[in-house]
């Protein structure tokens, strides 16, 4: 079961006091209409077709990943040191399908396989989706209903933002 630990808001940045006044027209508050709650990533629900090792990087596996009709994309993921390929290939996952697109390694990389650790991080494995659920199906969490962003803006940390908050029970 997935559990959100808390909602998270962002709040509007303090006012720069920069020692110089700027003369503004308005003084009006600047709120961040960034969405900071965990629907605005797109989990859905994939399958790894296969997993190849990524002849640039020890540690990344590279995934042909099926999101049923909503197509395929190739993610690689850092988890070789925690995963076999038989592990990988087959395997139903849960993937943030609207982080922005790009090269890991030379690689172009459509994704995030969304994993859990121990406190340590000597043990890795993947969030395992509902039962039920669809290839290709969205995950939502009860209580936080709402579109998700159409790609994630990096420098807004919004995926690590809402990460903080996501506990598994298992």
């Amino acid at each position: 079961r997935f559990e959100v630990a808390a909602p998270v808001e962002k709040k509007p940045s303090a006012p720069s006091t920069s020692g110089q006044e700027k003369k503004k027209k308005e003084d009006k508050p600047k709120v961040s209409t960034v969405n900071m709650d965990v629907s605005c990533l797109d989990i859905r629900v994939g399958r790894i077709e296969t997993a190849w090792e990524h002849p640039e990087a020890d540690k990344l596996w590279a995934e042909k990943i099926s999101f049923g009709e909503f197509g395929e994309r190739q993610i690689c993921s850092g988890l070789r040191a925690f995963k076999t390929k038989e592990q990988m290939e087959g395997a139903r996952v849960c993937v943030v399908v609207n982080v922005k697109p790009g090269k890991l390694r030379n690689m172009q990389s459509d994704g995030l396989v969304l994993c859990t650790s121990n406190a340590d991080h000597t043990e890795v494995d993947f969030v395992i989706p509902p039962e039920g659920a669809e290839i290709g199906e969205r995950i939502t969490f009860a209580g936080h209903e709402g579109e998700p962003e159409a790609v994630l803006a990096p420098k807004k940390k919004q995926l690590e933002t809402v990460g903080e908050f996501l506990k598994t029970n298992a």
